[in-house]
């Protein structure tokens, strides 16, 4: 998810969620639904705040996987920076707890809630 956000284009979330996924971004309220996901999404790229334009990259690391038949829970940490084509600089960190179901496509998220600090 994290080089999506960063170097892929909006619409490849889709592919990464389930139709009914819940989403939890700080500061924000939670967004239900995979439509919903990905025009928050956009709404982010629009903004600068993601994506190629906006010299941001997103560093997943201390990932903590536990598997129970078809439905897998993680915890990570994450840090967030900016200017990345100059001088990098560390903007948040947080950490992420998600929900994926095995789908037969895959490994689906469907849920994800972030925090900052």
């Amino acid at each position: 998810m994290a080089r999506v956000t960063d170097e892929g284009d909006p619409g490849e979330y889709a592919q990464l969620i389930t139709p009914e996924a819940s989403w939890q971004m700080p500061g924000n309220d939670v967004v239900i639904g995979q439509e919903n996901v990905l025009a928050s999404a956009r709404e982010r790229r629009a903004a600068g705040l993601t994506g190629p334009a906006a010299h941001t990259r997103h560093i997943v690391s201390m990932l903590s996987v536990s598997v129970e038949g078809d439905r897998a829970s993680a915890r990570s940490s994450w840090q967030y920076f900016s200017q990345t084509t100059t001088s990098p600089t560390l903007a948040a960190v947080g950490s992420y707890a998600d929900v994926f179901v095995r789908t037969s496509e895959g490994w689906r998220f469907t849920e994800r809630v972030a925090t900052v600090g």
